[in-house]
């Protein structure tokens, strides 16, 4: 019972048993010990004891207590009727005889019974009260200090709380932490508000550390986003009035979970003003590659890097791009992979993930790539001459050459077919010099040179009608074979690369 254990046990009839401050709080692990709380100290103090043996009082002979706080005594009672009640075996303190004191005090009585020796009464143990009349003092800079991460520039997100889904704030020290302060804490659309957002009581493991409370994410989630204050008073065990609220500290709140905003990505060269989802770029834009950046309003957070992928990634022509510039996360898309597109919409996004490994990807900015102009491609050539002498053409076949394309590379297709009228029949025949040819890395540096394309001298030329012109048409893949400038197959009907007309003579 608070107030009532002796601190050494009785050992004999002449020591009393302690006295007891029924008003005392429970003693906790760590606190101040039969500490007597605010509310107690604005009335006399009862102090209460077990009778003492031989109590036999009268007028003539009146038994006596007297309540001694440090050796001063502060009150007493007599007694002259026999028996004594039980509810009567009690002393007021005055609230004189304690308003100037504070902390640990020790607390006792000695009585004298109906015929004990006045100048030598008994004695009781002693026990230990605490008076704290002194409620915790902020400091002078009280605001609730929040991590770097929030302040500047005050904006609480969800990003934040997926970590622990909490934030936790530090109390700068105040005067003076005892176990058993209660530290309530308010969050509120104004600062004249009062909902109070949780508690926390001091214990003797935290009361002499470092101290904060954590702000749980469901609570700031359920008090929804926008401006919010935030603010603590400190009560101590004893419930004396708080000195003051704390100072109060802005935030602003972005907690609500929603979808990351990952706006589509941008080709700089193609078509486009501000930030569209669909773009078209010129081929002939495109000789340099092309830098794809990321718009502004992405929500990207610190420690996410992500990277471009250009089409569709594993397929001909897909290339996944780091960033060459962070600060403004921008993307530069090699030539190479420009031309396998070419005659195709290609989907362009950014991915990343994020700090728990959880994957991103944007809304697709969609890209067609149109077919390079057939009238910027360069012409197949007569090697041996115009106009062509049959006579002067090697056994082997007449050559055509074909200088070097744009975006000529290893592995592109290439088919060059040569039409003319054939003498017999009056009809055109068609003979192919290079039919669906994969192109070699030389060829893509300088072009098909002479011997690498012919016309077969016997089995086509010498079939030719003399003085008709021939007619060289070239096609090339750029994918690889896949389509030939947006068809399935090179189309004799249009032309490709610019037609070569060539007149047979003898």
């Amino acid at each position: 019972m608070p107030g009532s254990a002796p601190e050494t046990s009785p050992e004999n009839a002449r020591e009393l048993v302690a006295p007891h401050v029924p008003a005392a709080l429970p003693d906790v692990p760590g606190g101040d010990i039969n500490l007597i709380p605010a509310s107690a100290l604005v009335q006399p103090l009862k102090v209460t004891f077990p009778l003492w043996q031989n109590s036999l009082p009268s007028v003539a002979f009146p038994e006596r207590v007297r309540i001694f706080l440090d050796d001063d005594e502060v009150a007493a009672k007599h007694w002259t009727v026999h028996p004594i009640q039980p509810e009567d075996l009690f002393v007021n303190i005055p609230s004189d005889k304690w308003a100037n004191r504070q902390g640990p005090l020790v607390l006792r009585y000695d009585a004298k019974n109906w015929s004990g020796d006045p100048d030598n009464p008994t004695q009781s143990y002693p026990v230990t009260i605490t008076i704290d009349t002194r409620p915790p003092i902020l400091a002078a800079t009280s605001k609730l200090q929040f991590p770097p991460d929030i302040l500047p520039p005050q904006q609480l997100t969800a990003y934040y709380l997926e970590d622990e889904d909490k934030v936790r704030a530090h109390l700068p020290a105040y005067t003076t932490p005892k176990v058993g302060d209660v530290i309530a804490w308010y969050w509120d659309r104004s600062l004249s508000g009062t909902t109070l957002g949780g508690t926390k009581e001091l214990n003797a493991q935290d009361y002499d550390q470092p101290l904060f409370i954590d702000i749980g994410g469901d609570w700031i989630r359920s008090q929804d986003d926008g401006e919010r204050y935030v603010w603590y008073t400190i009560t101590d065990r004893a419930g004396n009035p708080p000195s003051g609220l704390s100072q109060v500290q802005m935030l602003i709140v972005k907690a609500q979970p929603h979808p990351r905003s990952l706006p589509p990505a941008k080709v700089v060269e193609a078509s486009g003003t501000g930030w569209p989802v669909r773009g078209t770029l010129e081929p002939t834009d495109a000789t340099g590659g092309v830098n794809v950046i990321l718009n502004p309003a992405s929500e990207l957070y610190p420690g996410e890097i992500p990277q471009v992928q250009w089409g569709v990634a594993r397929q001909l022509g897909a290339y996944l791009a780091d960033p060459i510039s962070v600060d403004e996360w921008k993307y530069k898309i090699p030539k190479e992979y420009m031309a396998p597109h070419f005659g195709k919409a290609i989907p362009v996004v950014y991915h990343f993930k994020d700090k728990f490994g959880k994957p991103h990807e944007s809304v697709p900015y969609t890209l067609t790539v149109l077919n390079y102009p057939a009238n910027r491609l360069p012409a197949p050539e007569s090697a041996d001459g115009l106009p062509l002498s049959l006579d002067k053409v090697p056994p082997e076949g007449a050559s055509i050459v074909l200088r070097r394309w744009p975006f000529s590379a290893g592995q592109q297709r290439i088919s060059i077919f040569v039409e003319g009228i054939e003498d017999s029949s009056g009809k055109t025949i068609r003979y192919a010099a290079l039919d669906k040819h994969e192109v070699t890395p030389a060829q893509a540096i300088a072009g098909i040179a002479r011997g690498e394309a012919l016309m077969a001298k016997a089995d086509f030329l010498s079939r030719i009608r003399l003085g008709s012109q021939l007619t060289v048409k070239a096609y090339i893949s750029f994918d690889n074979g896949q389509t030939w400038n947006g068809q399935a197959a090179p189309n004799p009907a249009s032309a490709h690369l610019p037609w070569l007309k060539v007149t047979l003579v003898a």
